[in-house]
């Protein structure tokens, strides 16, 4: 029997891995535990490509974009806070912002490029293509928002890939690449993405509704609590 993943366990894969990451990041020093810290590091790459396939995923489904464009703004401010406690050390830090930031900018690169899809044609789309997906290139560089420009490429390569995954097999890889070495591991979630059926979403026991965003402040503020619980000083 083929094996298949449904979107929530694609959640609970991005969820643990990023929940591994964070530990490794605040809890495991890299100076006298560098193979512990790499290894935690590297789990979590996996994380934030399986959350950009689950945004195109949402994108491509909802029923209504704007709502769901909102929400992750929101969230995005909601988790400003925790995310510059845990990576700054400060409760505002301007010199990065969450990665709700990046993935409202992907999602509405993803809009443009929808309603250019339905709207024009010719030599006029593919000038419109760049237009937009640039203007999200550079607003993420702009907000200093976390993965960067890098990050749209990849929530823009899984929907403009989403019928062909053999080139998503090489152009996901080169996007990695182009962030560090480091972010080359994170081309191993496409594993799990080729995987995904969404027929194993029907009859599937769904997550509690919001949870999958709430999840992400309240870890944050959880693992610095603990931190600073451990290491108050």
């Amino acid at each position: 029997m083929h094996m298949t993943l449904s979107r929530n366990q694609l959640k609970w894969i991005a969820i643990w891995s990023m929940v591994i990451d964070h530990i490794g990041y605040l809890f495991v020093p890299q100076s006298t535990m560098s193979v512990l810290y790499h290894i935690m590091r590297g789990i979590g790459r996996l994380s934030f490509p399986l959350i950009c396939f689950l945004l195109v995923q949402g994108f491509i489904y909802t029923h209504s974009r704007g709502k769901y464009l909102a929400r992750l703004w929101c969230f995005a401010v909601i988790s400003e806070i925790p995310y510059d406690l845990v990576f700054s050390g400060k409760m505002v830090a301007r010199s990065d912002q969450n990665v709700f930031f990046t993935l409202g900018i992907g999602l509405a690169v993803l809009w443009g490029i929808a309603e250019v899809e339905k709207c024009i044609v010719g030599v006029n789309r593919c000038a419109a293509y760049l237009l937009i997906v640039f203007g999200g290139l550079g607003t993420a560089v702009l907000l200093q928002c976390d993965y960067s420009m890098w990050g749209i490429l990849m929530i823009t390569a899984f929907y403009v890939c989403r019928y062909d995954f053999r080139t998503l097999l090489w152009l996901f890889p080169v996007i990695c690449l182009c962030q560090g070495w480091m972010e080359l591991i994170a081309a191993l979630a496409l594993a799990p993405v080729r995987l995904y059926s969404a027929e194993r979403d029907q009859g599937a026991t769904r997550m509690p509704r919001g949870f999958f965003y709430w999840f992400y402040p309240i870890h944050l503020l959880v693992l610095w609590g603990i931190y600073k619980w451990i290491c108050p000083a």
